[in-house]
């Protein structure tokens, strides 16, 4: 997180099954429990902080599931997201998301783990949908 992000205090590293949140400016302390860790990021976009969960894809086997969800500073949800299965002509081949990082314009490009290889695409938080999505690598 950058500077900006300051007010908000995330609780969580790679490989911990709980994430816990807190923002000053919205007087929020949330904790979420997972099975599997998941993948955090957390970001400001038009004065509002929000949090981004990847839930961790279950491998064994792979099998179709909407494992993100973006979530508002008080912990209330924005928006579970569902990976754009259109991009196969078989949904099933689109598995979940895998993970996510925020890129250049500060929001987060997520990667989806489909049967022919990984996608990326970017977050439109106003719709919940992932657009401009193409090959990850």
């Amino acid at each position: 997180m950058t500077a900006e992000e300051a007010d908000l205090s995330l609780a969580w590293t790679a490989g911990d099954t709980v994430v816990r949140w807190s923002d000053e400016a919205a007087g929020s302390a949330v904790e979420k429990h997972y099975a599997r860790p998941p993948h955090v990021v957390a970001w400001r976009q038009d004065g509002e902080t929000l949090v981004l969960v990847i839930e961790a894809l279950n491998t064994q086997p792979f099998t179709p599931v909407d494992n993100a969800v973006l979530y508002r500073a008080d912990g209330s949800e924005m928006f579970r997201l569902s990976p754009p299965r259109e991009m196969s002509s078989d949904p099933n081949a689109v598995f979940g998301f895998y993970t996510a990082h925020l890129g250049a314009e500060g929001v987060p490009v997520l990667v989806i783990a489909t049967r022919a290889g990984d996608v990326q695409g970017r977050l439109d938080v106003r719709s919940g949908k992932v657009l401009d999505t193409r090959t990850w690598r």
